[in-house]
């Protein structure tokens, strides 16, 4: 996405604006000498703003960065001349039903390769069921049981990486189906960056994973109960084909779980996939760009899965990944680990506060209902000082933000989404920050 000279110019004063107003929040309008809890409720909504407004920033500066580096994703091409690396697919599952496990496997055996014998499908299965066993027979892939696993799918894709050794391995959760041109969309990304280290290794880095879209084939929660599929986009879209995309610019794409292929060298470096997290993608793939391997992510989805659509499913989904991301930031030590490069810890602390925005967004409603309801006046200013003050950064933060996000989602839909979720994640956020954890977690 080109950016014009102009545009840029409206993008930092749009910044500068926003700036201006939160100085003047902080310094003039917090009411010191309130009650103890209009002062507190002062201070997190002073919070909330500063946290909203940084990752508004975060997006902006991307999108700029990106239009000055003038990045491509175009995928390479498969170089005739060069063999092409063995992988191993890595189907993982657990107790899903077997029928939806067939379609992937099924789906995997038809995907394209230039050697279609340096493909090598393989069920690892920590339920050591014997029908999945014959399913593995029946398609002629490879089949890796893992009994009494108590360290879940890191564990059970670990114990199966320890069996085998190609150079490189795709993950992929049980529903999640490869189209028959995912090879063909990956694994060019690494031939082509092993030509580029042998051609000039002092100015190239390792590529350590290539991240594909998470994409699904059913409406998710509120385009099935909105009637909304063919004009809303899928929930997850934004991050997947937007966001992560972004990072992926930066070298820092974040690996989101199911149909990325790794550099096994990568994985290998860093001691194979973490088993202290719920959220072992998240970490894993932070822990290989602290050793000093690049990540992308791709747009266009080359597989497609299922993603639940009750409320009851899609909230376990969430607090889930939410918990793990709290778990991960705290074992990765975002804020002061110094072997973090100042973009990947901007990526993983705008990560980290995203999950408090559900938080925010409860704040956010409360703060006029506490003076409509009660006349408790957390910010002490003049009703036409704010409005002159705040309007011009705000209005033209808002054009901004809808300019710079890609069409997939538009801001206030975004907003929608998240207040839908407040309710239901801000106290799982907040207990595994203090460092109160879940019991038991049920994978959806």
């Amino acid at each position: 996405m080109r950016i014009s000279t102009k545009k840029k110019i409206i993008y930092i004063l749009a910044i500068a604006l926003s700036v201006l107003y939160l100085l003047w929040r902080v310094f003039f309008t917090i009411p010191w000498h309130a009650h103890i809890f209009t002062l507190i409720f002062a201070l997190l909504l002073v919070g909330s703003e500063l946290i909203s407004n940084f990752t508004a920033y975060v997006l902006i500066i991307f999108r700029i960065m990106q239009s000055k580096k003038n990045h491509s994703l175009e995928i390479p091409k498969f170089d005739p001349t060069q063999p092409v690396p063995d992988i191993d697919i890595l189907i993982v599952t657990h107790n899903e039903d077997v029928d939806l496990l067939r379609k992937t496997v099924n789906a995997a055996t038809f995907m394209r390769y230039p050697d279609k014998n340096k493909v090598h499908v393989v069920i690892c299965d920590d339920g050591c069921r014997d029908e999945v066993k014959k399913l593995a027979a029946e398609y002629h892939v490879g089949y890796v049981k893992m009994e009494n696993n108590k360290k879940a799918k890191a564990g059970n894709i670990n114990h199966a990486l320890a069996q085998l050794d190609s150079p490189l391995f795709a993950i992929f959760d049980t529903d999640m189906i490869p189209f028959s041109s995912f090879l063909y969309s990956s694994v060019p990304f690494f031939t082509n960056n092993w030509a580029n280290l042998r051609a000039d290794p002092d100015h190239t880095k390792a590529l350590g994973f290539v991240q594909t879209p998470q994409s699904f084939y059913n409406a998710d929660i509120f385009q099935f109960n909105l009637f909304a599929e063919n004009y809303v986009a899928n929930e997850q879209d934004f991050f997947s084909r937007d966001v992560n995309v972004l990072n992926g610019y930066n070298e820092t794409a974040l690996f989101t779980g199911s149909n990325a292929v790794f550099l096994r060298k990568s994985v290998d470096q860093v001691g194979g996939f973490p088993t202290d997290t719920i959220t072992e993608d998240f970490e894993l793939g932070t822990q290989i760009n602290m050793e000093g391997y690049t990540s992308i992510a791709t747009t266009q989805p080359v597989s497609s899965g299922i993603t639940p659509v009750d409320v009851k499913g899609v909230i376990k989904q969430r607090t889930r990944w939410a918990r793990g991301v709290v778990q991960s930031c705290r074992n990765l030590h975002i804020f002061t680990n110094p072997n973090l490069s100042m973009t990947n810890r901007i990526i993983l602390i705008n990560t980290y506060l995203y999950w408090w925005t559900f938080t925010r967004r409860l704040i956010y409603i409360v703060a006029p209902l506490l003076y409509a309801l009660f006349k408790v006046q957390v910010v002490n200013a003049n009703f036409w000082i704010l409005m002159i003050i705040w309007a011009p950064g705000y209005f033209l933060l808002h054009y901004v933000l809808g300019d710079a996000s890609s069409k997939i989602r538009n801001e206030r839909w975004g907003e929608i989404q998240e207040t839908f979720f407040a309710p239901y994640l801000f106290i799982p956020v907040f207990l595994e920050t203090i460092g109160i954890k879940a019991k038991k977690f049920k994978v959806t």
